[in-house]
């Protein structure tokens, strides 16, 4: 069989029932279960670990000839659910609610525009799949009558063509992070090229998938969301192909390229995309600076941003975050702050934990010495005292391997989720405090404590993005662990669009988030892209629970 969703990033196998790739992973230190324990209480036990001996899984449904392809048990399985908590509290509990009655890997844009046509045709569901990376429900099947089918993008992969001069890099879109950057960086003289998009997921997401999501890496300070990366793309829908060609801007009517960018597959397939390059920087740098509370982070990190000073990344934590981060460490290093250094900080006036800021510069030697400088600057006029490059480089090495930690803290018996957000910067200050208050009050009834992590990245001149993390214990019961989940998850929300927050800055809307999109787009803005999606998709087969949908589906 195989590897489900592997698109060309190499050899090792994806994990079936949780993050990533076989043999790898990411244990909790004894000093954060310690931490978790005083907040959350001891926990109820281990989750179940998904045992493939056990699982039964419904039979396929006929499908057209046209339209057969992998009915392998476990591939269904594999291409089922996204990578959201429900979906591997799921996937490890067995209890997966349906599957794909097929998996289908094109080989190229006429095969897609066969197979959506012929799905069209018959009456059959189409979920493109990339890299099935959603934390948003945005690839879930959900029972029902019609049959259903993955559309598998792994074939459609690889460097297509380099325009050197120009600096643009046309890709299949089912190449992963780790096989483009690969590609940009054998491909040209010199030092190669590099796209620069670095979400959490870059080892598993793919092009494709970061176009339909309008993704942000962690890096876009310097490089660009996905939306300023994609110069242009291919989309493949039943009722046709629309081909945006690469162009630096264009005054010819409104911008498809947008109305491409996030629609999540609801309006077709997308099959390639150009995207901006740039050559690859001789040095990037991360260093750390503690500030003394978050007041004055977020009067540091809006002054970095509205003097221009040219960093690449600006990550910002809040006390609990740094506290987890410096004092407690989170994969078996310890803290990165020493007691002895304590006394020092709290002479340079940072009690408690502080909060850790994060600031990274890429390009010549001279240019990350002079933007470190100019930043050092700033945070010092904000009472920030430099911890030097040591955070940045333990960061820098395990930033992709966080996710992992989710399985590990689930076989010790205790959720962890994350949700994002973006606001100006005049709203921040009170959606954080409002976010974090209805996440730490959501499990109360069930006399439950809700551990809350935050931090702020992808900056801008106007604000930026907050991004929480979450902890409860995890009942065994795949029921009760989904539903104080889904709790949370409504509670967070509803404090999101009370608080002047966007739906999502990066993962997307997927099928979690549609009941509260028209309450951000308004009527007729939903209205708007539920037409473009019955002009390229007229029997509605494309990707149907996503964006529009406005039914409840977090605990489906």
């Amino acid at each position: 069989m195989p590897t489900p969703g592997q698109g060309g990033g190499g050899a090792r196998s994806r994990r079936l029932g949780g993050w990533g790739f076989e043999g790898e992973g990411f244990p909790p230190s004894a000093e954060l279960l310690a931490w978790l324990a005083r907040r959350l209480g001891e926990p109820l036990g281990p989750f179940p670990s998904f045992d493939p001996a056990r699982f039964r899984p419904p039979p396929a449904r006929p499908l057209p000839e046209i339209l057969a392809g992998s009915t392998d048990p476990l591939d269904r399985l594999a291409h089922a659910r996204g990578q959201g908590l429900p979906d591997l509290l799921r996937l490890r509990a067995g209890t997966v609610p349906a599957l794909p009655d097929a998996v289908l890997r094109p080989d190229d844009d006429g095969e897609v525009e066969r197979l959506l046509r012929a799905a069209a045709r018959e009456g059959v569901l189409v979920i493109p799949w990339g890299g099935g990376t959603s934390v948003t429900g945005g690839v879930n099947f959900l029972p029902g009558e019609a049959p259903a089918v993955s559309l598998d993008l792994e074939r459609l992969s690889g460097l297509e063509a380099l325009d050197e001069t120009s600096g643009l890099a046309t890709l299949g879109a089912g190449t992963p992070g780790p096989a483009l950057e690969a590609a940009l960086g054998a491909s040209g003289g010199g030092r190669g090229f590099i796209l620069g998009h670095f979400p959490q997921s870059w080892e598993l997401s793919t092009l494709g998938g970061w176009a339909a999501t309008r993704a942000s890496g962690q890096e876009s300070l310097g490089y660009g969301s996905i939306q300023e990366l994609v110069a242009g793309l291919t989309l493949i829908a039943p009722a046709g192909r629309l081909e945006l060609p690469a162009f630096p801007a264009s005054a010819a009517g409104p911008d498809l390229r947008h109305l491409v960018l996030g629609s999540e597959g609801r309006l077709g397939v997308i099959t390639r995309a150009t995207v901006r390059v740039r050559p690859v920087p001789e040095r990037m740098t991360v260093a750390g600076t503690l500030l003394p509370g978050w007041p004055e982070g977020l009067a540091a990190c809006r002054e970095l941003l509205q003097a221009d000073v040219p960093l690449t990344l600006l990550r910002l934590s809040d006390e609990p975050e740094t506290e987890v981060a410096l004092a407690v460490g989170l994969g078996g290093r310890g803290g990165l702050v020493a007691p002895l250094v304590r006394g020092y900080l709290r002479l340079r006036g940072i009690h408690g934990s502080g909060c850790l800021l994060l600031a990274g510069a890429a390009g010549s030697p001279g240019a990350v010495d002079d933007t470190l400088e100019r930043t050092a600057a700033v945070l010092q006029r904000h009472g920030g005292v430099s911890l030097g490059e040591s955070p940045g480089r333990h960061w820098l090495a395990d930033r992709f391997r966080h996710p992992y930690l989710r399985d590990a803290l689930l076989d010790r018996g205790i959720a962890t989720d994350t949700l994002e957000t973006a606001a100006p910067w005049s709203r921040l200050p009170e959606l954080a405090a409002g976010v974090r208050r209805a996440l730490e009050e959501a499990l109360a009834g069930d006399g439950e404590q809700v551990a809350v992590l935050c931090h702020l990245s992808h900056p801008y001149r106007d604000g930026a993005s907050l991004y929480f993390t979450l902890f409860y214990r995890c009942p065994a019961d795949p029921e009760a662990a989904v539903a104080r989940w889904a709790a949370a998850k409504r509670a967070a929300t509803g404090a999101i669009v009370r608080g002047g927050g966007t739906l999502s800055h990066h993962h997307g809307v997927g099928s979690w988030h549609a009941p509260w999109y028209e309450a951000e787009v308004g009527p007729q803005g939903r209205a708007l892209v539920a037409a473009a999606a019955a002009a390229m998709d007229p029997a509605g087969v494309l990707n149907p629970h996503v964006l529009l949908d406005p039914a409840d589906r977090l605990e489906a």
